[in-house]
């Protein structure tokens, strides 16, 4: 799998699934799943890339019920 493949499969989890139990967290994705989450974005990605260094992370911000994503 190339690099852009790569990064769609993690785009597409990261769109399809039900997240709602990280609400307002960050999260770390390495081949479509959730590797690491916590309130700060560089922690997280920190936690993933010791986990999976050789890895792409694909760092997101989960958004909470009320937010309005235009």
């Amino acid at each position: 799998m190339n690099e852009e493949e790569i990064k769609d499969k993690n785009y597409e989890f990261y769109i399809n699934a039900d997240l709602s139990e990280y609400a307002g967290k960050w999260i770390a994705i390495v081949d479509g799943k959730v590797v690491a989450s916590g309130e700060r974005a560089d922690v997280v990605y920190d936690q993933a890339k010791k986990i999976y260094p050789d890895k792409e992370v694909m760092l997101a911000k989960v958004p909470t019920e009320d937010t309005l994503i235009l």
